[in-house]
């Protein structure tokens, strides 16, 4: 399921969604989604996301590259697999 073109006002560059069963729990919230999105400012974040695409955590980064590469370890790592947003 592809996330809306913006998540708190950054805009998707690169998604994972898990499908039916979630990638881990983040607190007691299933996590299903992960976005690399970019702010205007130039910020880069990977988010976490639940079921509709809500933003559950969050993690600034560097890169597009290592935000696709910073998994926690309390999810299923192996199972996400990046696509660039495209409209």
């Amino acid at each position: 399921m592809k996330p809306p073109q913006y998540l708190d006002g950054a805009e998707v560059l690169w998604w994972a969604w898990s499908g039916s069963e979630p990638y881990g729990l983040h607190g007691d919230e299933p996590v299903h989604g992960f976005a690399v999105c970019k702010y205007a400012s130039g910020q880069i974040y990977r988010f976490s996301c639940n079921r509709v695409w809500q933003t559950v955590n969050d993690m600034d980064h560097a890169t597009e590259v290592e935000a696709k590469a910073d998994i926690p370890s309390n999810y299923d790592e192996s199972r996400v697999q990046w696509s660039p947003y495209v409209e």
